[in-house]
């Protein structure tokens, strides 16, 4: 009875071992399987879309027409924002002529009134000059 026991007790960290092997062949598989295939494609996929310039006047070029893009995006920004300020400035500078042009019309009425009421006052003065 006591070799039965002692077989099964030098055969006892082997067979521990055999499984821990076992254990982590299987887990790796798995995760191989999980994250191996699907993450390394993704990332060869992502930089296989990304444009790569066939010469470096090509990349130049293409490096150069979207600085150009920014700009005139930039530029016509600032002309909308231009526009805005001319078209306010204009509109007060309206709003301003017709003030004037109508403080200039009152004034000319006025002067009209003065010229008739002095024009009417020296007409009485020359009719009745005893009165003076």
């Amino acid at each position: 009875m006591m070799s039965l026991f002692a077989v099964n007790m030098s055969l006892a960290p082997l067979m521990f071992a055999a499984g821990c092997a076992l254990l982590t062949w299987l887990l790796l598989k798995r995760s191989y399987r999980y994250f191996g295939r699907s993450s390394g494609k993704r990332f060869i996929k992502a930089i296989e879309e990304q444009y790569r310039p066939q010469t470096t006047w090509d990349g130049a070029q293409r490096d150069s027409l979207a600085r150009i893009e920014r700009q005139k995006v930039e530029m016509h920004e600032m002309t909308r924002d231009l526009k805005g300020e001319l078209n306010s400035k204009i509109i007060v500078l309206e709003k301003l002529i017709a003030d004037s042009q109508r403080q200039i019309e009152r004034m000319e009425q006025l002067l009209h009134q003065a010229e008739q009421t002095d024009h009417s006052d020296n007409e009485t003065a020359s009719a009745d000059p005893l009165s003076s």
